[in-house]
Protein backbone atom coordinates (compact mmCIF):
# COMPACT_ATOMS: atom_id res chain seq x y z
CA UNK A 1 0.00 0.00 0.00
CA UNK A 2 1.16 3.51 -0.88
CA UNK A 3 2.45 5.74 2.22
CA UNK A 4 -0.49 8.03 1.35
CA UNK A 5 -2.49 5.85 3.50
CA UNK A 6 -0.45 6.89 6.74
CA UNK A 7 -2.60 9.53 7.84
CA UNK A 8 -5.72 10.36 6.11
CA UNK A 9 -7.97 13.35 6.30
CA UNK A 10 -11.40 12.05 6.00
CA UNK A 11 -14.15 14.12 4.86
CA UNK A 12 -17.97 12.93 6.06
CA UNK A 13 -20.92 12.94 3.59
CA UNK A 14 -24.45 12.62 4.57
CA UNK A 15 -25.53 10.41 1.78
CA UNK A 16 -22.16 8.24 1.83
CA UNK A 17 -21.62 8.31 5.72
CA UNK A 18 -22.53 4.58 6.36
CA UNK A 19 -20.37 2.88 3.51
CA UNK A 20 -17.45 5.45 4.35
CA UNK A 21 -17.66 4.28 7.89
CA UNK A 22 -16.86 0.76 6.68
CA UNK A 23 -14.65 2.23 3.90
CA UNK A 24 -12.54 3.96 6.85
CA UNK A 25 -12.39 0.42 8.87
CA UNK A 26 -11.18 -1.55 6.11
CA UNK A 27 -8.53 1.11 5.69
CA UNK A 28 -7.25 1.19 8.92
CA UNK A 29 -7.17 -2.73 9.04
CA UNK A 30 -5.12 -3.09 5.48
CA UNK A 31 -3.03 0.21 6.10
CA UNK A 32 -2.98 0.74 10.26
CA UNK A 33 -3.80 4.10 9.16
CA UNK A 34 -4.25 7.00 11.35
CA UNK A 35 -7.34 8.39 10.30
CA UNK A 36 -8.80 12.04 11.14
CA UNK A 37 -12.91 12.81 9.98
CA UNK A 38 -14.16 15.87 9.60
CA UNK A 39 -17.69 16.70 9.94
CA UNK A 40 -19.95 19.88 9.88
CA UNK A 41 -21.72 21.02 12.81
CA UNK A 42 -22.56 19.21 16.11
CA UNK A 43 -24.88 17.08 15.40
CA UNK A 44 -22.70 15.49 12.78
CA UNK A 45 -19.84 15.53 15.30
CA UNK A 46 -22.37 13.88 17.91
CA UNK A 47 -23.42 10.96 15.79
CA UNK A 48 -19.73 9.76 14.30
CA UNK A 49 -18.78 9.75 17.43
CA UNK A 50 -21.12 7.00 18.42
CA UNK A 51 -20.34 5.33 15.67
CA UNK A 52 -16.76 5.60 16.72
CA UNK A 53 -17.08 2.85 19.39
CA UNK A 54 -13.69 0.61 17.94
CA UNK A 55 -11.92 3.88 17.71
CA UNK A 56 -11.44 3.92 13.91
CA UNK A 57 -10.74 7.66 13.87
CA UNK A 58 -8.30 8.75 15.92
CA UNK A 59 -10.38 12.59 16.12
CA UNK A 60 -13.33 13.11 15.16
CA UNK A 61 -13.65 17.62 13.98
CA UNK A 62 -16.14 19.94 13.09
CA UNK A 63 -15.00 21.48 10.27
CA UNK A 64 -17.94 23.67 9.65
CA UNK A 65 -15.52 26.90 9.09
CA UNK A 66 -17.04 28.74 6.49
CA UNK A 67 -20.43 29.61 7.92
CA UNK A 68 -19.94 29.94 11.68
CA UNK A 69 -16.74 32.56 10.65
CA UNK A 70 -19.35 34.50 8.10
CA UNK A 71 -20.55 36.47 11.32
CA UNK A 72 -17.11 37.10 12.80
CA UNK A 73 -17.30 41.07 14.14
CA UNK A 74 -14.70 43.90 14.04
CA UNK A 75 -13.49 42.93 10.72
CA UNK A 76 -10.81 45.26 9.16
CA UNK A 77 -11.93 45.23 5.51
CA UNK A 78 -8.42 46.45 4.13
CA UNK A 79 -6.80 43.20 6.61
CA UNK A 80 -9.16 40.61 5.11
CA UNK A 81 -8.69 41.65 1.25
CA UNK A 82 -4.86 41.70 1.91
CA UNK A 83 -5.08 38.05 3.14
CA UNK A 84 -7.41 37.03 0.69
CA UNK A 85 -4.96 38.22 -1.94
CA UNK A 86 -2.02 36.66 -0.91
CA UNK A 87 -4.43 33.28 -0.59
CA UNK A 88 -5.52 33.10 -4.10
CA UNK A 89 -1.73 33.85 -5.36
CA UNK A 90 -0.81 30.79 -3.33
CA UNK A 91 -3.74 28.52 -4.43
CA UNK A 92 -3.93 29.88 -8.03
CA UNK A 93 -7.88 30.91 -7.76
CA UNK A 94 -9.96 33.92 -6.62
CA UNK A 95 -12.58 34.06 -3.19
CA UNK A 96 -15.03 34.51 -5.88
CA UNK A 97 -14.11 31.59 -8.00
CA UNK A 98 -14.24 29.57 -5.10
CA UNK A 99 -17.76 30.78 -4.25
CA UNK A 100 -19.03 30.01 -7.71
CA UNK A 101 -20.74 26.64 -6.43
CA UNK A 102 -21.82 27.39 -2.92
CA UNK A 103 -25.39 27.37 -2.43
CA UNK A 104 -25.11 30.36 -0.27
CA UNK A 105 -22.36 32.66 -0.90
CA UNK A 106 -22.56 31.56 -4.91
CA UNK A 107 -26.18 31.83 -5.17
CA UNK A 108 -25.72 35.17 -7.56
CA UNK A 109 -24.20 32.62 -9.95
CA UNK A 110 -26.92 30.32 -10.69
CA UNK A 111 -28.46 32.47 -13.04
CA UNK A 112 -30.91 30.05 -13.99
CA UNK A 113 -31.85 29.18 -10.13
CA UNK A 114 -33.45 32.97 -8.59
CA UNK A 115 -36.01 31.07 -7.04
CA UNK A 116 -33.62 28.18 -5.03
CA UNK A 117 -34.51 28.95 -1.67
CA UNK A 118 -32.59 31.71 0.31
CA UNK A 119 -31.11 31.70 3.67
CA UNK A 120 -29.80 33.64 6.42
CA UNK A 121 -26.15 33.25 4.81
CA UNK A 122 -26.72 34.21 1.13
CA UNK A 123 -29.66 37.64 2.62
CA UNK A 124 -27.31 38.51 5.70
CA UNK A 125 -23.62 38.08 4.98
CA UNK A 126 -21.63 41.03 2.88
CA UNK A 127 -18.54 40.99 1.16
CA UNK A 128 -16.42 41.59 3.64
CA UNK A 129 -17.62 38.52 5.68
CA UNK A 130 -17.92 36.08 3.03
CA UNK A 131 -13.91 37.03 1.49
CA UNK A 132 -13.63 36.63 5.42
CA UNK A 133 -14.89 33.09 5.98
CA UNK A 134 -12.91 31.89 2.98
CA UNK A 135 -9.70 32.79 4.16
CA UNK A 136 -10.81 31.23 7.48
CA UNK A 137 -11.82 28.22 5.83
CA UNK A 138 -8.20 27.71 3.67
CA UNK A 139 -6.26 28.55 6.89
CA UNK A 140 -8.01 25.82 8.85
CA UNK A 141 -7.92 23.34 6.17
CA UNK A 142 -4.05 24.85 6.03
CA UNK A 143 -3.49 24.10 9.71
CA UNK A 144 -4.67 20.91 9.60
CA UNK A 145 -2.91 19.39 7.14
CA UNK A 146 0.17 20.72 8.45
CA UNK A 147 -0.41 20.04 11.95
CA UNK A 148 -1.48 16.70 11.48
CA UNK A 149 0.98 15.95 8.75
CA UNK A 150 -2.18 14.28 6.34
CA UNK A 151 -0.68 12.15 3.70
CA UNK A 152 -4.30 11.68 1.61
CA UNK A 153 -7.63 13.79 1.39
CA UNK A 154 -10.57 11.83 1.01
CA UNK A 155 -13.93 13.59 0.12
CA UNK A 156 -12.63 17.15 1.23
CA UNK A 157 -15.15 19.46 0.51
CA UNK A 158 -13.70 22.02 -2.03
CA UNK A 159 -11.65 24.34 0.16
CA UNK A 160 -10.08 21.19 1.41
CA UNK A 161 -9.38 20.31 -2.15
CA UNK A 162 -8.04 23.57 -3.16
CA UNK A 163 -5.67 23.16 0.04
CA UNK A 164 -4.41 19.98 -0.43
CA UNK A 165 -3.31 20.27 -4.04
CA UNK A 166 -1.28 23.65 -2.79
CA UNK A 167 0.28 21.29 -0.46
CA UNK A 168 1.05 18.25 -3.07
CA UNK A 169 -1.47 15.90 -0.98
CA UNK A 170 -3.39 13.56 -2.87
CA UNK A 171 -6.76 13.87 -3.13
CA UNK A 172 -9.57 11.40 -3.68
CA UNK A 173 -13.16 12.14 -4.32
CA UNK A 174 -16.13 9.67 -4.73
CA UNK A 175 -17.61 9.43 -8.05
CA UNK A 176 -20.45 8.21 -10.36
CA UNK A 177 -19.33 7.00 -13.57
CA UNK A 178 -22.40 7.62 -14.64
CA UNK A 179 -22.46 3.74 -15.86
CA UNK A 180 -25.11 1.63 -14.74
CA UNK A 181 -23.68 1.87 -10.62
CA UNK A 182 -19.60 2.27 -11.40
CA UNK A 183 -18.38 4.67 -8.86
CA UNK A 184 -14.38 5.63 -9.82
CA UNK A 185 -12.34 8.04 -7.52
CA UNK A 186 -11.60 11.73 -8.60
CA UNK A 187 -8.41 13.14 -8.48
CA UNK A 188 -10.21 16.57 -7.93
CA UNK A 189 -13.21 18.52 -6.96
CA UNK A 190 -13.94 18.67 -10.98
CA UNK A 191 -13.95 14.99 -10.83
CA UNK A 192 -11.52 14.77 -13.42
CA UNK A 193 -9.24 11.25 -13.36
CA UNK A 194 -6.02 11.01 -15.67
CA UNK A 195 -6.34 6.86 -15.63
CA UNK A 196 -9.74 6.87 -17.50
CA UNK A 197 -7.87 8.34 -20.56
CA UNK A 198 -4.98 6.37 -20.11
CA UNK A 199 -7.23 3.58 -20.17
CA UNK A 200 -9.10 4.39 -23.13
CA UNK A 201 -5.84 4.80 -25.02
CA UNK A 202 -4.63 1.17 -23.90
CA UNK A 203 -7.72 -0.38 -25.37
CA UNK A 204 -6.89 -2.34 -28.73
CA UNK A 205 -9.70 -4.35 -29.49
CA UNK A 206 -13.47 -3.25 -29.70
CA UNK A 207 -15.04 -3.77 -26.70
CA UNK A 208 -18.30 -5.84 -25.98
CA UNK A 209 -19.81 -3.26 -24.06
CA UNK A 210 -23.01 -1.22 -24.70
CA UNK A 211 -25.70 1.11 -23.34
CA UNK A 212 -29.24 0.24 -23.16
CA UNK A 213 -30.60 2.54 -20.60
CA UNK A 214 -29.47 5.05 -18.13
CA UNK A 215 -27.50 5.05 -15.03
CA UNK A 216 -28.88 2.96 -12.10
CA UNK A 217 -28.73 6.69 -9.55
CA UNK A 218 -30.49 8.55 -12.37
CA UNK A 219 -33.16 5.75 -12.64
CA UNK A 220 -33.75 5.72 -8.96
CA UNK A 221 -33.86 9.63 -9.01
CA UNK A 222 -36.63 9.85 -11.52
CA UNK A 223 -39.12 7.06 -10.10
CA UNK A 224 -38.66 9.68 -6.94
CA UNK A 225 -40.01 12.34 -8.85
CA UNK A 226 -42.83 10.67 -10.29
CA UNK A 227 -44.55 11.60 -7.23
CA UNK A 228 -43.16 15.28 -6.35
CA UNK A 229 -45.81 17.14 -8.46
CA UNK A 230 -49.00 15.86 -7.16
CA UNK A 231 -51.05 18.15 -4.67
CA UNK A 232 -51.12 15.40 -2.28
CA UNK A 233 -47.70 15.64 -2.48
CA UNK A 234 -47.40 19.50 -2.13
CA UNK A 235 -49.64 19.42 1.12
CA UNK A 236 -47.43 16.19 2.39
CA UNK A 237 -44.43 18.49 1.70
CA UNK A 238 -45.60 21.26 3.54
CA UNK A 239 -46.30 19.34 7.01
CA UNK A 240 -42.58 17.76 6.62
CA UNK A 241 -40.83 20.42 6.36
CA UNK A 242 -42.91 22.33 9.16
CA UNK A 243 -42.55 19.28 11.48
CA UNK A 244 -38.51 19.32 10.25
CA UNK A 245 -37.96 22.91 10.91
CA UNK A 246 -39.85 22.52 14.27
CA UNK A 247 -37.92 19.92 15.46
CA UNK A 248 -34.63 21.36 14.57
CA UNK A 249 -35.45 24.83 16.12
CA UNK A 250 -36.89 22.43 19.20
CA UNK A 251 -33.81 20.89 19.86
CA UNK A 252 -31.55 23.89 18.82
CA UNK A 253 -29.93 22.41 15.47
CA UNK A 254 -28.03 24.91 13.59
CA UNK A 255 -29.87 23.75 10.48
CA UNK A 256 -33.07 26.04 11.79
CA UNK A 257 -30.45 28.75 11.50
CA UNK A 258 -30.15 28.08 7.62
CA UNK A 259 -32.53 28.57 4.74
CA UNK A 260 -35.36 30.87 5.91
CA UNK A 261 -38.95 28.41 6.82
CA UNK A 262 -40.69 30.65 4.53
CA UNK A 263 -38.65 30.90 1.81
CA UNK A 264 -38.62 26.38 1.90
CA UNK A 265 -42.54 26.48 1.79
CA UNK A 266 -42.51 28.42 -1.01
CA UNK A 267 -40.19 26.88 -2.86
CA UNK A 268 -42.59 23.70 -2.37
CA UNK A 269 -45.94 25.34 -3.94
CA UNK A 270 -43.65 26.73 -6.70
CA UNK A 271 -42.94 23.33 -7.53
CA UNK A 272 -46.23 22.61 -7.35
CA UNK A 273 -47.06 25.67 -9.55
CA UNK A 274 -44.27 25.91 -11.94
CA UNK A 275 -44.82 21.90 -13.11
CA UNK A 276 -48.48 23.27 -14.10
CA UNK A 277 -47.42 26.68 -15.59
CA UNK A 278 -44.88 24.27 -17.39
CA UNK A 279 -47.48 21.65 -19.00
CA UNK A 280 -50.03 24.73 -20.01
CA UNK A 281 -47.24 25.32 -22.69
CA UNK A 282 -46.67 24.13 -26.17
CA UNK A 283 -44.43 21.31 -24.80
CA UNK A 284 -43.64 18.88 -27.56
CA UNK A 285 -42.96 14.88 -27.80
CA UNK A 286 -39.82 13.30 -29.09
CA UNK A 287 -42.51 11.70 -31.67
CA UNK A 288 -42.98 15.14 -33.23
CA UNK A 289 -39.24 15.67 -33.85
CA UNK A 290 -39.41 12.62 -36.08
CA UNK A 291 -38.27 12.85 -39.49
CA UNK A 292 -36.77 16.68 -38.29
CA UNK A 293 -33.02 17.14 -37.53
CA UNK A 294 -32.53 18.51 -34.07
CA UNK A 295 -29.61 19.20 -31.88
CA UNK A 296 -30.57 18.47 -27.87
CA UNK A 297 -29.95 20.55 -25.12
CA UNK A 298 -30.37 19.10 -21.72
CA UNK A 299 -30.82 21.94 -18.81
CA UNK A 300 -28.84 21.26 -15.76
CA UNK A 301 -30.04 21.88 -11.94
CA UNK A 302 -29.02 25.20 -10.61
CA UNK A 303 -27.54 25.83 -7.80
CA UNK A 304 -25.88 22.32 -8.44
CA UNK A 305 -22.48 21.14 -8.45
CA UNK A 306 -22.77 18.83 -11.15
CA UNK A 307 -22.86 22.35 -13.07
CA UNK A 308 -21.18 25.33 -11.28
CA UNK A 309 -18.50 22.58 -9.57
CA UNK A 310 -17.56 20.63 -12.84
CA UNK A 311 -17.90 23.97 -15.03
CA UNK A 312 -16.62 26.79 -12.96
CA UNK A 313 -15.78 28.00 -16.35
CA UNK A 314 -19.46 28.35 -18.16
CA UNK A 315 -22.11 28.00 -16.54
CA UNK A 316 -24.60 30.66 -18.48
CA UNK A 317 -27.51 28.13 -19.88
CA UNK A 318 -29.13 31.05 -21.18
CA UNK A 319 -26.52 32.12 -23.47
CA UNK A 320 -25.63 28.96 -24.49
CA UNK A 321 -29.23 28.16 -25.60
CA UNK A 322 -29.21 31.52 -27.45
CA UNK A 323 -26.20 31.01 -28.57
CA UNK A 324 -26.59 27.30 -30.44
CA UNK A 325 -30.34 28.51 -31.66
CA UNK A 326 -28.50 31.52 -33.13
CA UNK A 327 -25.28 29.46 -35.25
CA UNK A 328 -27.33 26.36 -35.92
CA UNK A 329 -27.72 26.02 -40.31
CA UNK A 330 -31.39 26.84 -41.59
CA UNK A 331 -33.94 23.54 -40.85
CA UNK A 332 -31.91 22.57 -37.76
CA UNK A 333 -34.03 22.88 -34.57
CA UNK A 334 -32.80 22.87 -31.44
CA UNK A 335 -34.81 20.49 -28.43
CA UNK A 336 -34.51 21.78 -24.93
CA UNK A 337 -35.95 19.43 -21.83
CA UNK A 338 -36.00 20.84 -18.48
CA UNK A 339 -34.15 18.57 -15.54
CA UNK A 340 -37.07 17.97 -12.68
CA UNK A 341 -35.18 19.23 -10.11
CA UNK A 342 -34.83 22.80 -11.50
CA UNK A 343 -38.81 22.74 -11.65
CA UNK A 344 -39.88 25.74 -9.17
CA UNK A 345 -36.17 27.46 -9.00
CA UNK A 346 -36.26 29.04 -12.64
CA UNK A 347 -36.61 33.05 -13.01
CA UNK A 348 -40.20 34.32 -14.25
CA UNK A 349 -40.94 33.58 -17.71
CA UNK A 350 -37.76 31.57 -18.63
CA UNK A 351 -39.16 28.84 -20.09
CA UNK A 352 -41.15 31.42 -22.61
CA UNK A 353 -38.32 33.66 -23.21
CA UNK A 354 -36.92 30.04 -24.63
CA UNK A 355 -39.72 29.25 -26.50
CA UNK A 356 -39.76 32.98 -28.26
CA UNK A 357 -36.85 31.71 -30.07
CA UNK A 358 -38.54 30.49 -33.36
CA UNK A 359 -36.11 27.49 -33.91
CA UNK A 360 -36.28 26.11 -29.94
CA UNK A 361 -38.71 23.30 -28.65
CA UNK A 362 -39.25 22.77 -25.27
CA UNK A 363 -39.68 19.08 -24.85
CA UNK A 364 -41.69 17.14 -22.62
CA UNK A 365 -40.32 17.01 -19.37
CA UNK A 366 -41.25 12.95 -18.99
CA UNK A 367 -39.32 12.09 -22.18
CA UNK A 368 -36.49 10.12 -21.57
CA UNK A 369 -33.48 12.06 -21.97
CA UNK A 370 -31.34 8.70 -22.91
CA UNK A 371 -33.92 8.46 -26.04
CA UNK A 372 -33.61 12.08 -26.73
CA UNK A 373 -29.65 12.06 -27.18
CA UNK A 374 -29.77 8.64 -28.62
CA UNK A 375 -32.32 10.42 -31.55
CA UNK A 376 -30.15 14.00 -31.76
CA UNK A 377 -28.18 14.44 -34.47
CA UNK A 378 -26.05 15.86 -31.93
CA UNK A 379 -25.93 16.90 -27.84
CA UNK A 380 -24.87 20.11 -26.71
CA UNK A 381 -23.71 20.20 -22.93
CA UNK A 382 -21.88 22.03 -20.30
CA UNK A 383 -20.91 18.77 -18.07
CA UNK A 384 -24.01 16.36 -18.87
CA UNK A 385 -24.29 12.63 -18.73
CA UNK A 386 -26.31 12.60 -21.93
CA UNK A 387 -22.88 13.22 -24.03
CA UNK A 388 -22.52 9.92 -22.74
CA UNK A 389 -25.85 8.53 -23.89
CA UNK A 390 -24.90 10.61 -27.45
CA UNK A 391 -21.68 8.73 -28.12
CA UNK A 392 -22.62 5.53 -27.41
CA UNK A 393 -25.38 6.07 -30.24
CA UNK A 394 -23.17 7.45 -32.51
CA UNK A 395 -23.85 10.89 -32.11
CA UNK A 396 -21.16 13.75 -32.11
CA UNK A 397 -21.34 15.78 -29.12
CA UNK A 398 -20.66 19.47 -28.68
CA UNK A 399 -19.43 20.75 -24.48
CA UNK A 400 -19.15 23.98 -22.73
CA UNK A 401 -17.42 22.29 -19.64
CA UNK A 402 -13.77 21.96 -19.88
CA UNK A 403 -13.32 19.12 -17.40
CA UNK A 404 -15.81 16.50 -18.44
CA UNK A 405 -14.06 12.20 -18.83
CA UNK A 406 -14.98 12.51 -22.32
CA UNK A 407 -13.29 15.53 -23.54
CA UNK A 408 -10.51 13.71 -25.04
CA UNK A 409 -12.69 11.75 -27.20
CA UNK A 410 -12.20 12.97 -31.54
CA UNK A 411 -16.01 12.90 -31.80
CA UNK A 412 -16.24 16.11 -28.65
CA UNK A 413 -16.36 19.23 -29.41
CA UNK A 414 -14.94 21.40 -26.66
CA UNK A 415 -15.76 25.64 -27.36
CA UNK A 416 -13.37 28.02 -25.70
CA UNK A 417 -13.83 30.05 -27.88
CA UNK A 418 -17.36 31.09 -28.90
CA UNK A 419 -16.76 32.35 -32.31
CA UNK A 420 -15.86 29.07 -33.56
CA UNK A 421 -19.05 27.74 -32.49
CA UNK A 422 -21.07 27.73 -35.85
CA UNK A 423 -18.00 25.70 -37.23
CA UNK A 424 -18.50 23.26 -34.50
CA UNK A 425 -22.12 23.02 -35.08
CA UNK A 426 -21.30 22.78 -38.79
CA UNK A 427 -18.87 19.60 -38.57
CA UNK A 428 -21.24 17.77 -35.93
CA UNK A 429 -24.40 17.82 -38.50
CA UNK A 430 -21.89 17.02 -41.54
CA UNK A 431 -23.80 14.48 -43.19
CA UNK A 432 -20.38 12.87 -43.74
CA UNK A 433 -20.08 12.32 -39.39
CA UNK A 434 -18.78 8.50 -38.80
CA UNK A 435 -20.97 7.37 -36.48
CA UNK A 436 -19.68 4.25 -36.25
CA UNK A 437 -16.55 5.37 -34.98
CA UNK A 438 -18.33 7.69 -32.75
CA UNK A 439 -19.71 4.26 -31.45
CA UNK A 440 -16.55 2.10 -31.24
CA UNK A 441 -15.08 5.18 -29.52
CA UNK A 442 -17.74 5.26 -27.03
CA UNK A 443 -17.53 1.17 -26.53
CA UNK A 444 -13.89 2.09 -25.37
CA UNK A 445 -14.92 5.18 -23.03
CA UNK A 446 -17.48 2.18 -21.32
CA UNK A 447 -14.74 -0.03 -20.99
CA UNK A 448 -11.78 2.42 -20.13
CA UNK A 449 -14.75 4.03 -16.79
CA UNK A 450 -15.52 0.01 -16.25
CA UNK A 451 -11.17 -0.45 -15.71
CA UNK A 452 -11.26 2.23 -13.60
CA UNK A 453 -14.25 2.15 -11.24
CA UNK A 454 -16.13 -0.49 -9.05
CA UNK A 455 -19.55 -1.45 -8.99
CA UNK A 456 -21.72 -0.74 -5.61
CA UNK A 457 -24.14 -3.07 -6.84
CA UNK A 458 -27.93 -1.54 -5.37
CA UNK A 459 -26.37 0.99 -2.97
CA UNK A 460 -28.31 4.29 -4.68
CA UNK A 461 -27.72 7.15 -1.57
CA UNK A 462 -31.34 6.50 -0.64
CA UNK A 463 -31.32 3.20 1.43
CA UNK A 464 -27.74 3.94 2.84
CA UNK A 465 -26.74 0.65 4.34
CA UNK A 466 -27.55 -1.61 1.69
CA UNK A 467 -24.23 -2.61 0.35
CA UNK A 468 -22.04 -5.65 0.78
CA UNK A 469 -18.11 -6.07 2.17
CA UNK A 470 -17.30 -6.79 -1.65
CA UNK A 471 -18.45 -3.17 -2.26
CA UNK A 472 -16.48 -2.24 0.75
CA UNK A 473 -13.11 -4.13 -0.68
CA UNK A 474 -13.28 -2.92 -3.70
CA UNK A 475 -13.31 0.33 -3.11
CA UNK A 476 -10.18 0.56 -1.34
CA UNK A 477 -8.38 -1.89 -4.43
CA UNK A 478 -9.62 0.80 -6.48
CA UNK A 479 -8.44 4.05 -4.14
CA UNK A 480 -5.31 2.05 -4.10
CA UNK A 481 -4.92 1.60 -7.50
CA UNK A 482 -5.07 5.51 -7.79
CA UNK A 483 -2.23 6.27 -5.37
CA UNK A 484 0.22 4.38 -7.30
CA UNK A 485 2.73 6.81 -8.69
CA UNK A 486 0.19 9.75 -7.41
CA UNK A 487 3.28 12.07 -7.29
CA UNK A 488 4.20 11.86 -10.12
CA UNK A 489 0.91 12.16 -12.66
CA UNK A 490 -1.31 14.27 -10.28
CA UNK A 491 -4.30 16.24 -11.56
CA UNK A 492 -4.05 20.44 -10.31
CA UNK A 493 -7.34 22.03 -9.82
CA UNK A 494 -8.60 23.73 -12.56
Amino acid sequence: MSDAFDRIAFCARSEQRVIMIAMARALKKRCGSEIYLYCTGPQEVAYYQKANDDGVFTAIVDADTLLDSAFDEGLDENEVFERARALEQSIGLTINRMAVPDRHFGRGYALGGFYHPRSRYSETVDYVHMVHAYCTTLAFWDREFRDKAITLCINGSREAAYVAHAHGIPYRALAGARYENYHYWAWNELYESPMIEQAWRAIRSDPDIGLEEPYYTHQVSRNRYLRQFSLKFLLQQWSRVTARYAYWNLRGYKKAKGYYYGETMRYVYRVWRDYRRLYAMNLRRLADLEGKRFVYYPLHMEPETALHGISPEYFYQHALITAISRDLPAGVMLAVKEAFGSIGRRPDNFYRHIADLKNVVLLDVWERGFDCAQKADAVVTICGTTAIEALAAGRPVITFGRHNIYNFLPSVRIVSDETKLVDYLREVLDEAVDHDEIRRDARKLLQAMVTCSFDMGSYDYVTLDRFDERVVGDACDALAATLNGAGQSRVRAG
